[in-house]
């Protein structure tokens, strides 16, 4: 009995895991520049987020600027056609393991959303583009980049310009 009991239990775990791992989708996203940065000189950066998943439904406006906030912090943004000009290096190259309690709970708990405003609006995000068995979703993003660098900062997750004069 022992055995049956523990055997339900594993599988309703596993189970479980497979519905909320549906729910929230991976970081599946790629970040492009639409036009030059109007509003780098004021902290902001203005790009397009385009998030992949297998449902559109989950697609929704706020996984697209999770996956903004990501793109930032461990990938960059390209300038693309605009040459080199734009180019935004990641915030933390070491990536997200660096430091992976901080930023599961930065991301699990919402914290990133105080730093990003979508510029379309609507649950479910802008452009929708079917691709075979997959759905792209972009969103375009704005994003107060210099609120984000100082709270890292802050946080010591990344090194500020007066910790590099103080070694």
């Amino acid at each position: 009995m022992k055995k049956i009991l523990l055997m339900i239990a594993a599988a309703l775990m596993i189970g479980g895991t497979a519905m909320a791992k549906d729910d929230v989708p991976d970081y599946d996203y790629e970040l492009s520049l639409v036009k030059e940065n109007v509003a780098s000189t004021s902290g902001y950066k203005v790009f397009k987020v385009w998030s992949f998943g297998k449902k559109k439904e989950i697609l929704t406006q706020e996984i697209c600027m999770r996956n903004a906030i990501h793109g930032l912090l461990f990938k960059g943004l390209a300038a693309g056609d605009v040459g080199n000009q734009g180019n935004v290096p990641a915030l933390v190259p070491a990536g997200y393991n660096s430091h992976k309690e901080y930023f599961d709970s930065f991301f699990g708990n919402g914290e990133f959303k105080q730093f990003i405003s979508a510029t379309s609006r609507g649950q479910q995000a802008g452009d929708v583009i079917k691709m075979g068995k997959k759905y792209k979703v972009g969103l375009l993003v704005q994003v107060n980049y210099n609120a984000l660098r100082s709270r890292l900062e802050a946080d010591r997750i990344i090194e500020g310009i007066t910790d590099i004069f103080k070694r």
